[in-house]
């Protein structure tokens, strides 16, 4: 479990969170360190799934060899499982004055990693040969990013931009999502981090492979014209913010 989470990637996701907390100024830092981490480690859970030979067959993840390849596959499915029960753990042991946003929270990331709207669904998706691209994309990458954004609003109190901020996640997922369409199609392994080639080799759903490389191009830039504009101006409370939004949503090449 450790070396699935240990070292990381960019951390954009509980980024997001926190920024978003950090944007109002003030909230229950407590549950923005908790939500952070819950969904960083769905996240987690979910990459060491991804690599398994039932699905993506990926033996280096990060740079470094996959669960599985070091622990071996039924190993690897236990600590994907006991990652997802941590994330689940991690808001349910919050102080009992602060069952009601721990509630609230769980439900959102209860959301984000279901069959219905989900990450798990979206894992489903991917085995199925003709997919909505649109629909596969906000349930396999977008759905945490969504609910990040959305925890960090929750957790100060912002009801009224839950939904804004919510829209802004969900749109950095799927901009991040046509990015890795287009890095497996077009990027170099060795400086991925991970192997390329994948989408097309197992018939996997993949935008680039779709539409094109130049017409997915075009919608990542009309995404991120989304983006920018739910930001609104720049101001020195936003710099943080909008910095990780440029580094999801920028292009790798």
């Amino acid at each position: 479990m450790h070396d699935a989470v240990f070292p990381g990637g960019r951390r954009a996701r509980p980024l997001l969170c926190r920024l978003i907390a950090d944007r109002y100024g003030s909230g229950d830092d407590e549950m923005v360190g908790r939500m952070s981490a819950a969904v960083e480690l769905v996240h987690c859970a979910s990459l060491v799934q991804d690599d398994l030979p039932c699905f993506d067959n990926a033996a280096t993840r990060r740079g470094l060899p996959s669960s599985h390849v070091v622990y071996g596959d039924a190993t690897a499915i236990l600590v994907g499982d006991a990652l997802l029960t941590l994330a689940f753990e991690t808001l349910a042991n919050a102080p009992v004055r602060k069952a009601a946003i721990a509630f609230r929270l769980m439900g959102v990331l209860t959301a984000a990693t279901g069959s219905s709207n989900g990450i798990i669904g979206g894992q489903a998706l991917e085995l199925e040969p003709h997919v909505d691209l649109g629909h596969y994309h906000k349930q396999k990458t977008a759905a945490l990013f969504r609910a990040a954004a959305a925890g960090g609003a929750i957790c100060c109190g912002a009801e009224n931009d839950v939904s804004r901020w919510a829209r802004l996640g969900e749109l950095m997922g799927c901009a991040l999502q046509l990015r890795d369409d287009l890095d497996d199609v077009e990027g170099v392994e060795g400086q991925m981090g991970k192997p390329t080639g994948r989408d097309a080799a197992l018939g996997r759903p993949n935008a680039a492979l779709l539409a094109g490389c130049e017409n997915v191009r075009a919608m990542r830039a009309a995404i991120i014209e989304g983006v920018s504009e739910l930001l609104g101006p720049k101001t020195p409370e936003t710099e943080a913010l909008r910095l990780v939004v440029e580094e999801v949503t920028r292009p790798s090449r």
